[in-house]
């Protein structure tokens, strides 16, 4: 009779401990946004000056924007180092430290502030 009361204690306290893991532990990186851009095409010919004063052929510029406050699921491809695009729009956005290679990636974007030097987080899920 112990040996049976044992094993449904056992039994009963198994979906506790299955109860007790978060859902949504999925492994994933977390970057903090450092500015967003809205692309802005350019006439052919147009010129730009750096911040050291040289000149160079441009296409297009990249200009400050604001996205609402919100959790944005989306989809984003790497541009370069800290900035992505985020797929579909003229959007990007520029990250602190990450060096995730994404090409059309769907992640999570997490935009807390419309100012500041920390808008918000994208999360990349692994």
């Amino acid at each position: 009779m112990k040996t049976f009361l044992k094993i449904l204690a056992f039994a009963i306290s198994i979906p506790l401990f299955i109860s007790a893991t978060p859902i949504d532990s999925q492994d994933t990186e977390t970057y903090t946004i450092y500015k967003i851009y809205e692309k802005i095409e350019l006439d052919n010919g147009s010129k730009v000056i750096d911040s050291w004063g040289n000149v160079e052929d441009a296409k297009a510029v990249l200009v400050p924007t604001e996205i609402d406050r919100g959790r944005y699921s989306i989809e984003i491809t790497r541009i370069s180092s800290n900035l992505y695009q985020i797929c579909g729009t003229s959007l990007y956005i520029e990250t602190k430290y990450c060096y995730e290679y994404a090409t059309r990636e769907e992640v999570l974007l997490n935009i807390t502030s419309t100012f500041g030097y920390d808008l918000g987080e994208v999360i990349f899920f692994d």
